[in-house]
This record gives C-alpha cells, structure tokens and sequence, in this order.
C-alpha cells in the first residue's frame, strides 16, 4: 500500500497538498494511511457509514437523515453523530479545491461513494474530483476524475427508490447497483446459503459468507443481522 500511494504522490502531487481533502471508506483504511502518514499536507475523513443496508433519505446528513440511518442501525442519534457525522466536518466546513474518494468495487463501498458523490452535489461542490478506486484484494489504485451533475439522481433511484439508474453512470457502480438490488429480493442469494448452512454457528457462517460473497462488501455487522432475520422467521 505505502508504495502504491507513493506512486500516487509523484504523479499528483497536487492531491496532497493542503486545499485538498481524501474520503476514506471507513475507519480502518482511515486509520491505516494516519499510522503510516502516508497523506502529506492533505486533510483526510472516514465515512463511517454502510449506505448497502436500511432506508435512507434526502437531503443528505439533515437531521431527518440523521434520525433514519441511526434508527436503521439500532444506534441512538448522538452515537451515530459521533460515529459519521463528526469525522466528517471538514467536508461540511472547509471549502477544498480538490475532493479524493478512496472506495472499493464492492456493493459496500459503492453505495458509500453514490451517498458522497450525491452529497457533493447537493453541497452544490464546485471543485475538482478524483476517485481512486481499488479491489480489496489487490491495492492496486486506477485514479480517473469524475464530473458531477448526476449522482443526486441515482442517489434517489437507488437508495430511495429501490430503482435502476436511468443514466448512464461508471460501469463498476451500475454493477455493484444490480448486485445490491438483488439483494433486496426475499430469496436472494445470501438468504438462501444461510438458510442452506443451518447447521453453523453465527461466528462461522459470518466467515464464510465474508469469503463466499466478496463483491457484496459486507463486514460482520451487516452478515449478522441478515442471519438474525433469517433464523427468527
């Protein structure tokens, strides 16, 4: 990873500089460019949020949104605030030339970048930005620069709606956007290899859906409430 984003730096230089601010997606990775300063003058955030499962709303991070995203985590309003919210205010407070957004290929990640993406929109953000895309199996980033306008859009399709794009959007995300509406379906696929694997505990069938289905993204929370739900009907 230090010498992929060191790579990074030489050729743009410029995105680590101090009007330019990188999203992460989620605390780990945040954590793991803090520990190795691997970001030069730039700021830098978590978004700490999994946009993959429970409702959402618009506009973006207004209280209503708040209140809906920590019920749908079974979280109270001022955990959720400390866990999303807060890490994000430079983004909410500082006007930056540049925004960098570091977000995988998978349902996870590309349901957080189509919540960022919106937001930035709805923020009327006028500056560059760059998503510096990733396989969680191979760090190897492919930077391209996106252009704003449309995101909004897909947001409410999407993640209000349950709806396909009607646009033309980044290949990776319309596939990740197929896979994540097909798991809304009642018999999806998860659904049936938990209901398959009975016999397991909740430990050990979170551990093979994380290896079984890679391209969702999920990490444990969203596997063990999908077991739960299973096993209680």
């Amino acid at each position: 990873m230090r010498e992929e984003v060191t790579q990074l730096r030489h050729r743009r230089a410029e995105l680590f500089e101090a009007d330019v601010l990188h999203i992460f997606n989620g605390q780990m990775m945040y954590d793991e460019f803090q520990s190795n300063a691997l970001m030069g003058n730039a700021d830098y955030v978590p978004f700490n949020e999994a946009m993959c499962v429970h409702p959402a709303s618009k506009p973006i991070f207004d209280e209503a949104f708040i209140q809906l995203r920590a019920e749908g985590h079974q979280s109270s309003v001022e955990s959720y605030r400390n866990i999303v919210i807060e890490p994000l205010q430079p983004l909410f407070e500082h006007h930056y030339n540049a925004i960098v957004l570091w977000f995988g290929e998978d349902v996870f990640c590309q349901m957080n970048l189509l919540t960022v993406l919106a937001y930035l929109e709805q923020s009327n953000y006028k500056g560059k930005v760059y998503l510096n895309s990733f396989r969680d199996d191979e760090f190897k980033v492919s930077q391209t620069e996106l252009l704003l306008g449309s995101y909004l859009h897909v947001y409410e399709e999407v993640l209000l709606h349950q709806q396909k794009p009607s646009i033309d959007i980044l290949p990776v995300m319309h596939q990740a956007i197929e896979l994540h509406l097909s798991m809304l379906a009642e018999d999806n696929s998860v659904t049936k290899y938990i209901q398959n694997h009975a016999d397991l505990s909740e430990g050990e069938l979170v551990e093979r859906l994380i290896a079984v289905f890679p391209t969702l993204g999920y990490g444990d929370l969203q596997y063990m409430e999908r077991i739960r739900q299973v096993r209680e009907v």
